[in-house]
């Protein structure tokens, strides 16, 4: 008994195209559609996607060109997570975790603000503040800091610099496809 899925036994999609001619996708399941015709959009998800989402819609200049000011609740929010990323920042050892976690909620207004920041306490803490958010972007694979996979990134000598997933992750990829111990007394597939 052949208990795979037929898709041949998929209907065709048959949703107006852009030529006026009925799609020849096939479609799913549950409706009948395929992927490029399935329905409505969900929206932006994330903060970023939904600030994205409303400058679109905007046909006039970008008013911030203008100076217009930063919302309250993004300084109340960027004030609040560089105090907690402070105290947190200060503990040995550090807590990773804890501190990517702020950043996540928080990563918009700190970027946003972190220059106000500094001119309000100092640029030891904006130094502290890049530093935890330099970490968080190598943690998330972020493209502009995936040399650190490659290349060191020079980092205060204050704070331990532990792997960050990505460079463990290289790393043990390297390590299970060159196997440096392979021949010698630590082999273990010998």
């Amino acid at each position: 008994m052949n208990k795979r899925f037929n898709l041949e036994s998929l209907p065709l999609c048959g949703a107006k195209t852009r030529s006026g001619e009925p799609c020849k996708r096939k479609g799913n399941k549950r409706n009948g559609r395929c992927k490029l015709h399935g329905g409505k959009s969900t929206g932006a998800k994330t903060e970023q996607g939904k600030m994205a989402s409303r400058m679109n819609a905007l046909t006039l200049f970008p008013s911030w060109y203008f100076g217009e000011p930063i919302p309250t609740s993004y300084q109340q929010r960027a004030y609040t997570c560089f105090n907690q990323l402070i105290v947190l920042m200060s503990h040995q050892p550090i807590n990773w975790q804890n501190i990517f976690h702020l950043i996540d909620v928080d990563r918009i207004p700190l970027e946003m603000l972190k220059y106000q920041i500094m001119e309000l306490t100092s640029i030891n803490e904006l130094l502290i503040l890049q530093f935890a958010l330099d970490r968080y972007y190598q943690e998330q694979n972020s493209a502009h800091l995936s040399f650190t996979v490659y290349m060191p990134q020079l980092t205060p000598s204050s704070y331990s610099s532990e792997l960050s997933q990505p460079q463990q992750r290289y790393l043990d990829d390297w390590v299970n496809k060159h196997n440096p111990l392979q021949g010698t007394f630590f082999d273990t597939n010998r």
